[in-house]
């Protein structure tokens, strides 16, 4: 984004982001958790000094980290990945022979390498005496190859171990694909165990969280009045509902969408066809009235909100609509499938434990189980990142269909079993 007059760019979030423990929109368990940590940092062993953090995009991890840091007095040094090679605007693409050879920068890893050994061992010319004292190292951009190669990222790891006197954190926020995933590709148990990793692990954050940010925001809103130049009055409490249930648990997005539904426009108030309350700039209380009763049909932020039980309830008691003659379902397998490709696993565990109490006829049950018994083997090959998505699909197409006489009544939901195949 471009801020108006300057030119230069501007991060929405710079001017509400959290300034002490207070303001922090977590769990208040994740906060001590990471407290304690940084706390005991600064007296352990250099060895047990790596500390990694995991969880959903948008779950705090990184704000969270730089709020505890900068309040028990670290310095915080973060890594970024720098590009392969260097550009040349002089190059016209002309391949003679007498063409200049160009070369490239050093190795990811040997930048890598000496971003934790010299962070770690010297200190800056710009910084004082006593911050230099406790510092922080950041890692949450890893370099690209040592995503391809483990192995170069492991070394580096043990070369730090040797020669650090400070403590580092390693962010990795979590992906539906294994080939993306950081956490399981760079630091599998065996590593957590042999360099003594202590791993805290983030969730989605809750929806009355999510309330504290936005009211939080609005606060600041009101009492700086250059920013609340660039945004106008804070929306309706039916707007922010909707900002809460699509982000999904999502803070930084829910923190964003608000933002931008604050924001006004050049020409000044924002125009009646982009306000998400329905309302004119002037504003008619018959039309106001009318958006309250009204909810959007697309809500704001991510495409759909669908909770674990919304989505077991769909597959348990799927509805139908009659189209030309034709039986159709109103929620789509496919879409409930979308919603939940990060946790395939968690899905089809939940369906094992509570499907056959849903059938009231044993044929349908022979059925969803034979289905079911398919898609344990497809979800246990690690051939392709891709079959999970695919055996999820399956596994909840088959239990809505084969589900014609549902059970009716109240019927917990049973916890989740683990299934796992053995050889014989």
């Amino acid at each position: 984004m471009q801020r108006k007059g300057d030119g230069k760019p501007a991060d929405l979030l710079e001017h509400f982001k959290p300034a002490q423990e207070a303001d922090l929109a977590i769990h208040v368990k994740k906060i001590e958790e990471v407290k304690q940590w940084l706390t005991a940092a600064k007296k352990l062993h250099p060895a047990t000094q790596i500390l990694l953090v995991t969880g959903p995009s948008g779950s705090g991890k990184s704000v969270c980290l730089k709020t505890l840091a900068k309040a028990l007095g670290y310095s915080i040094h973060e890594w970024t990945t720098p590009v392969d090679v260097d550009l040349y605007y002089d190059d016209k693409f002309d391949f003679d022979q007498d063409r200049v050879e160009k070369q490239g920068r050093r190795p990811q890893k040997a930048l890598f390498d000496d971003f934790l050994y010299k962070t770690s061992r010297y200190c800056s010319l710009f910084a004082s005496a006593a911050g230099e004292s406790s510092k922080l190292l950041l890692v949450k951009d890893f370099p690209n190859s040592m995503l391809r190669s483990p192995e170069e990222f492991h070394d580096s790891l043990d070369r730090f171990r040797d020669s650090s006197t400070d403590p580092i954190v390693f962010i990795a926020t979590d992906t539906a694909s294994k080939s993306l995933d950081v956490a399981y590709n760079l630091f599998p148990p065996a590593v957590l165990e042999s360099f003594q990793i202590h791993q805290i692990k983030f969730n989605a954050v809750s929806a009355t969280l999510l309330k504290k940010a936005i009211k939080r925001i609005g606060s600041v809103m009101k009492a700086d009045k250059d920013i609340a130049k660039q945004y106008q009055t804070v929306p309706s409490k039916l707007v922010e509902e909707d900002i809460i249930a699509s982000s999904q648990g999502d803070l930084r997005n829910c923190c964003l969408n608000y933002l931008f539904t604050c924001m006004k426009s050049d020409g000044g108030p924002m125009p009646k066809r982009l306000r998400l309350d329905g309302s004119s700039v002037g504003g008619k209380s018959g039309k106001a009235s009318k958006a309250a009763t009204n909810r959007h049909k697309h809500p704001l932020g991510l495409n759909e909100n669908l909770t674990i039980m919304h989505a077991l309830g769909r597959i348990f008691h799927p509805k139908f609509v009659k189209q030309d003659g034709e039986t159709r379902f109103v929620h789509s397998p496919e879409s409930i499938t979308e919603c939940f490709l990060t946790q395939p696993t968690s899905i089809v565990s939940l369906l094992h434990s509570n499907y056959v109490t849903r059938c009231t006829d044993i044929q349908n049950v022979a059925a969803a189980s034979d289905t079911l018994t398919v898609v344990d083997g497809i979800m246990n090959e690690f051939r392709s990142d891709q079959l999970a998505m695919y055996g999820l699909t399956i596994a909840v197409r088959s239990m809505m269909v084969n589900n014609e006489q549902t059970a009716h009544g109240f019927q917990p939901i049973r916890k989740k079993i683990k299934v796992q195949l053995h050889e014989r």
